[in-house]
């Protein structure tokens, strides 16, 4: 994983951005708030940029059309991530190099713009009420899906090879194009990665097309300038719910932990694209493959079969 290394700088100066008035009849658990104390919710995903698509429209030259993106995970967890922007996005007066864990009262900056990330905090009560009510509220299930970890190779000598700022800004770039093919081939990202991320789609014939689409988008991104990343897809059963907050499941379990162990086999043979058997068995008439032979998993078992793509 990408090691954090921020380079310190001043806060730009403020400018103001209306955000549009926050609906006080919903209860919201985080919230931006502008210089002048305006305020906008925070949802599963909170889009930053010139495009008039995004939740904060920012009207500047110096702003990217999808300039940063506020992502929220499981456990309750908000992050930033800058998408590739030539400015920079700022968090308490340091550049964004890789996904930023957000918490309450810290300072956002976009070229002039400055926010605000606040959250709400529950009450003693609410709290003993979650508790007494945790059979219900935390209620655990099976889904079987497909499961994609994808991360930046060699990340640690990407950035010693570029300028901070270029490699910043490629990392930037990579999770945004990466979070587009997701995003139309109907995959979710369930967790930012610093250098990568974890994704998945519930299974189903019309989502077994989405998944062999988006690996042949991504195979394709690989092939360009974009940094060298490898992509590794599993299927199987997992345990969903828990904790999953902002509409996003929360995922767990063996299969859970074997695919981010493939990702280490894949790595260990020098391929940047590999899937388990049980994957290739529900897309092989999707997508060709070539068989990879068997390898053991560290934690597993025997010696599963695999195939590149």
């Amino acid at each position: 994983m990408m090691a954090k290394k921020l380079r310190p700088c001043e806060p730009p100066e403020v400018a103001v951005v209306s955000l549009g008035p926050m609906d006080r009849s919903t209860a919201v658990g985080a919230w931006l708030e502008s210089a002048q104390t305006e305020r906008t919710p925070v949802s599963d995903s909170c889009f930053f940029g010139r495009a008039a698509s995004c939740e904060v429209v920012l009207p500047d030259a110096k702003v990217s059309r999808q300039h940063a993106l506020i992502q929220g995970q499981e456990h309750g967890e908000f992050w930033l991530i800058d998408l590739g922007s030539a400015n920079g996005t700022y968090l308490n007066g340091r550049r964004v190099a890789q996904p930023c864990r957000l918490n309450d009262g810290d300072k956002l900056a976009i070229a002039g713009f400055s926010f605000t990330f606040r959250r709400s905090r529950p009450s003693v009560e609410a709290r003993q009420d979650s508790t007494s009510t945790d059979a219900t509220v935390h209620e655990i299930r099976s889904l079987t899906c497909w499961l994609l970890v994808a991360d930046i190779e060699g990340s640690t000598q990407l950035l010693r090879r570029l300028p901070p700022e270029e490699a910043h800004r490629a990392t930037g770039m990579w999770l945004a194009a990466c979070s587009r093919i997701l995003n139309e081939h109907h995959g979710v990202i369930n967790k930012f990665l610093g250098d990568g991320f974890f994704a998945y789609w519930p299974s189903g014939e019309a989502n077994a097309a989405a998944v062999a689409k988006a690996l042949e988008a991504l195979r394709s991104l690989q092939q360009t300038d974009s940094p060298a990343f490898r992509v590794v897809l599993h299927y199987g059963k997992v345990s969903a719910g828990g904790q999953a907050s902002l509409g996003e499941e929360s995922l767990a379990g063996n299969e859970v932990n074997f695919v981010f162990r493939v990702e280490k086999v894949a790595a260990g043979l020098g391929l940047s694209r590999l899937m388990s058997e049980p994957a290739r068995e529900t897309i092989k008439h999707l997508l060709p493959t070539i068989p990879e032979g068997e390898h053991a998993v560290p934690g597993f078992a025997g010696q599963p079969r695999f195939y590149s793509f």
